[in-house]
């Protein structure tokens, strides 16, 4: 018999997940310094929406571990009349970004990630693994319905059309537009989408080849079992092709 000892999986998907959430601040800080620039020549003219907007431009989005500021945008309106829907319109938009990003970290919680080939969960949960395979489904669509979202809440138009149907005049809605966007923060936001397409692409691998691990050990459910905390294989074939597998878990990284 060949033993296979335990794994440690403390860093599968973790960079996958980290760059996800990199490049959504990434998205978020564009349209912000885009409406920094607007305020540095206009502040004369907006009073108070001006000042929340600079708040939003210096809000702390990321932890120093990573992790994602809980609430980061102060969603109180400051401003009254037209001004305070054009602050509530711009906040909600910003607000909308941050809490789909959190929703997605939860979903693609790092725990659960490491603990889907552990010895523990491979004793509960295979030969199967019905309910891993599930969760990797749902961590999958998470983080495609996910890019897809951003795509479109990162688009100009989208960005611009959210003042449209508000109850204002003209010039408030201008206002709000000429805070929401420019030429240069529409490239760069078009390059970040792009950076978030790629990072989708290897996060998804890294959850595929998680799931490329159970079917194995589902379809060779007969040439091993587990004692102790190590899996023990009854072929050096089988045990060479799960290692090989487990080695490619660094590509999650």
């Amino acid at each position: 018999m060949i033993i296979m000892k335990e794994k440690s999986n403390e860093n599968v998907g973790k960079k996958s997940k980290k760059k996800i959430v990199i490049t959504v601040v990434l998205i978020v800080v564009i349209i912000l310094l885009a409406a920094g620039g607007f305020v540095f020549y206009h502040s004369n003219q907006t009073g108070k929406l001006i000042s929340e907007v600079n708040k939003l431009a210096e809000i702390q989005m990321v932890n120093d571990d990573g992790t994602l500021v809980e609430s980061p945008i102060d969603m109180q309106i400051k401003t009254t009349g037209s001004y305070a829907v054009v602050e509530e319109t711009f906040k909600n938009y910003m607000n909308e970004i941050v809490t789909d990003t959190q929703a997605l970290v939860d979903t693609l919680d790092q725990e659960k990630i490491m603990n889907l080939v552990s010895i523990d969960n491979i004793k509960e949960d295979g030969p199967d693994f019905t309910k891993s395979k599930e969760e990797i489904t749902t961590m999958r669509d998470a983080i495609s319905n996910y890019v897809t979202k951003m795509e479109t809440l990162a688009n100009e138009e989208t960005l611009l059309s959210r003042i449209d149907d508000k109850d204002i005049g003209e010039y408030y809605k201008e206002l709000y537009r000429q805070l929401a966007t420019d030429e240069e923060s529409g490239a760069s936001l078009k390059n970040a989408i792009d950076e978030l397409k790629t990072n989708e692409e290897d996060a998804v691998q890294g959850l595929n080849d998680l799931e490329s691990i159970m079917n194995f050990l589902s379809e060779h459910k007969d040439e091993w079992q587990i004692e102790g905390e190590q899996i023990v294989f009854t072929t050096e074939s089988s045990y060479e092709e799960y290692s090989n597998l487990m080695e490619s878990l660094p590509s999650m990284q």
